[in-house]
C-alpha cells in the first residue's frame, strides 16, 4: 500500500492489492420508543461496492508508522444490515442504563517487513464488515 493506515485486502493467487471502501463516519442516534435509544454509524448502501469470497482465511495488508502495532489502530467490527444502510450500533441506552459495547472480530499480525503487516482474519460468515481507525472506516463484503 502506499499509504500509511489504509489496510487493503490482498488477493494471494493473483498478488493484487485491493483497496478498501473507505469513508468518514456517519454518525445516527436514534429513539427506540419512549425508554430506549441507540447511537452508532451508519454507511449508505446495502453492500460494500469490494467484495471477496468466503474462505478459511483472508489476507489484508496495512502499513503502518515502523513500531505500530495494527491492533492498537484498527478495530474489526461485522455492520448489521437495515434497509439501505450498514449500520454499527456502539451504544444502547435504556431509561435505567446505558451500555457501550461492541463485538470485535480478533485477528492474527504477521510482520512483511518494517511498517508492512499482514492482517490475517480466519472464517469470516457471509456479511457486511470494517476496519475502523480513529478516522475512517475501511468496508469489505464477504460473499
Amino acid at each position: 500500500p502506499e499509504f500509511n493506515d489504509k489496510p487493503a485486502l490482498y488477493n494471494a493467487k493473483s498478488k493484487q492489492i485491493i483497496e478498501l471502501e473507505k469513508s468518514q463516519y456517519n454518525t445516527i442516534a436514534k429513539a427506540k420508543g419512549l425508554f430506549s435509544a441507540e447511537g452508532g454509524f451508519f454507511l449508505n448502501g446495502a453492500t460494500s461496492n469490494i467484495k471477496t469470497p468466503k474462505q478459511d482465511e483472508l489476507l489484508f495488508i496495512v502499513k503502518v508508522t515502523p513500531g505500530t502495532d495494527p491492533t492498537s489502530i484498527f478495530d474489526l467490527v461485522q455492520f448489521e444490515v437495515r434497509k439501505n444502510q450498514r449500520v454499527f450500533i456502539t451504544t444502547k441506552a435504556k431509561a435505567t442504563s446505558t451500555s457501550t459495547s461492541f463485538e470485535k472480530i480478533g485477528y492474527e499480525v504477521k510482520k512483511i517487513k518494517e511498517g508492512f503487516y499482514y492482517l490475517i482474519v480466519n472464517k469470516l460468515e457471509k456479511g457486511e464488515y470494517f476496519f475502523g481507525s480513529n478516522d475512517f472506516m475501511f468496508a469489505f463484503s464477504v460473499e
